[in-house]
């Protein structure tokens, strides 16, 4: 995952990556470990603006 990525919840909400965050922020390898989504309509109900959230709650639909 990143930037510019479209995302998609569970219940169908879609969003584009805004940015990301690692999980161990000073290893070299580390994976994604939350993400900032900028909403496509409307927002999923436990969203608030300038929340980061993990990868887990998210499906990849399409690669930037």
């Amino acid at each position: 995952m990143k930037r510019g990525d479209l995302i998609e919840t569970n219940k169908g909400q879609r969003g584009i990556i805004i940015q990301t965050e690692m999980m161990y922020p000073k290893h070299p390898n580390s994976p994604i470990g939350r993400v900032e989504v900028e909403w496509l309509g409307t927002p999923p109900h436990w969203w608030r603006r300038g929340m980061m959230f993990g990868i887990a709650s998210i499906k990849m639909v399409s690669r930037a």
